[in-house]
């Protein structure tokens, strides 16, 4: 059965929220939420027919929300909320729920109408965003922790007269395998804590790593940030980059479409580390 759930949550930097359920506000219309616009690079090619692509990319998104109130008598109410929340001086989270699925991305509010009209019909309002970053983004931040230790307890209790009781396990090969199903590679911010001493630690994707060299001890962090706008390693918070290995590859350890497999190691003390990986799967479209 279709989920025929449609709701806009707009939340402002500030944490005021504005929302269109089918309460108080009504979603009417939704334009650009859908997919966002590619643009090609060409050549013309000058011996044989047609072009040579020269470059891809997508494009920042353009957005476009408008609801209704569901309650004329309380106009007045409605009307000073929106007018009031729609403010260029902040920035937005633009949470949409359609057929069942909830994105969000970040934007930049652009324009907005809370027109004059009638006062015994429904106020109205629209908004217009720009999304820079054109991709949706999954609620959840899907951390996991690659070195955990799973729980086994379980009922009814078990106890063997050889083995004893099994009461955890490790994960000993210092790797996780995850099933990726965005439509474009995310960047994951990766957090290495130290329970005791650790030397040099090493992350691994593919054939690409980034390596820290650099004597932890416990109680320290090192936080690994992959996104290609903003690569940055920290230890305790203090910039540490000039300590990572020659061979460092940042950004090639994103999430890709499909199986990726990330395992962490050490020159010493790779048992004393915890590792979690941190990020929003990227869709085209809602």
């Amino acid at each position: 059965m279709i989920d025929r759930v449609v709701v806009a949550r707009i939340v402002r930097d500030d944490g005021v929220e504005l929302l269109a359920d089918g309460k108080d506000w009504l979603l009417t219309a939704i334009n650009g939420a859908d997919a966002p616009v590619y643009e090609l690079f060409t050549e013309d090619n000058a011996t044989d027919d047609g072009v040579t692509v020269t470059g891809k990319h997508v494009k920042s998104r353009d957005l476009q929300l408008d609801a209704t109130s569901l309650a004329v008598a309380q106009n007045p109410v409605f009307r000073a909320q929106a007018k009031s929340f729609f403010n260029p001086k902040h920035t937005y989270k633009v949470y949409l729920t359609y057929m069942g699925t909830t994105h969000w991305l970040s934007a930049e509010l652009t324009a907005h109408k809370v027109p004059n009209q009638k006062v015994n019909i429904p106020q109205t309002w629209s908004a217009y965003f720009l999304a820079a970053n054109p991709y949706w983004q999954s609620v959840d931040d899907f951390g996991q922790d690659i070195a955990a230790i799973t729980p086994r307890w379980g009922f009814p209790y078990m106890d063997h007269p050889t083995y004893g009781v099994l009461v955890d396990v490790a994960n000993f090969t210092r790797s996780v395998i995850f099933e990726y199903d965005g439509d474009v590679p995310a960047y994951p911010t990766i957090i290495l804590t130290a329970d005791d001493a650790v030397t040099n630690p090493k992350i691994i994707k593919d054939n690409a790593y980034v390596r820290l060299i650099d004597e932890l001890v416990k109680g320290d962090t090192v936080t690994i940030t992959t996104n290609p706008r903003s690569i940055r390693i920290t230890k305790n918070g203090v910039n540490v980059l000039n300590k990572t290995d020659r061979g460092s590859k940042f950004t090639a350890l994103q999430m890709t479409p499909g199986t990726n497999t990330v395992r962490y190691e050490a020159d010493y003390g790779d048992n004393n580390l915890h590792v979690v990986l941190r990020y929003n799967k990227q869709y085209l479209g809602v």
